[in-house]
């Protein structure tokens, strides 16, 4: 996909990413953090705004949760997706699984994925992410109209 985003920049295994949000807030740092899951064959994406780094390590602390209305969502989920094709290049048998921290974020990524299916499907698979009788979260085919706790990717 063809759209304004902003520069990434990544870690040497390429599952941290950090770029900066300007926009009528200012200058926000944020992170794109892709972590390994129990199920080797599963990241969890995670993203926010930074708040702490480790100068030793490099390591960031994220805040999931903020909201920084910083005026520029369309470049900011932009440049989330294009960490997607950074990653599952490095990576391209895994699945990434990724949510809100809250079903507005969850819808917005369903309105997303929704709006540019078609091109989002050149490359990778969708699914939505449900819980199972046990509790353990699934895949299940994507639906438009499905209410789910996040959604799966896998690059085809």
């Amino acid at each position: 996909m063809d759209f304004p985003k902003y520069e990434l920049s990544a870690n040497a295994d390429f599952t941290v990413f950090e770029f900066i949000s300007g926009g009528h807030n200012g200058s926000i740092r944020k992170a794109i953090k892709y972590t390994q899951t129990l199920n080797h064959d599963v990241y969890n994406m995670g993203f926010g705004d930074i708040i702490s780094e480790n100068e030793a390590t490099g390591e960031v602390e994220i805040d999931d949760e903020a909201v920084s209305n910083n005026g520029d969502i369309e470049k900011v989920l932009a440049t989330v997706a294009y960490s997607f094709y950074a990653f599952t290049a490095r990576y391209p048998g895994v699945l990434v699984l990724f949510g809100g921290s809250n079903t507005a974020k969850v819808r917005l990524y369903r309105m997303v994925i929704s709006k540019y299916y078609g091109e989002i499907t050149k490359t990778f698979l969708v699914y939505g992410a449900v819980r199972n009788p046990k509790g353990q979260i699934v895949n299940v085919p994507f639906s438009p109209n499905d209410n789910v706790e996040g959604y799966f990717v896998k690059r085809r």
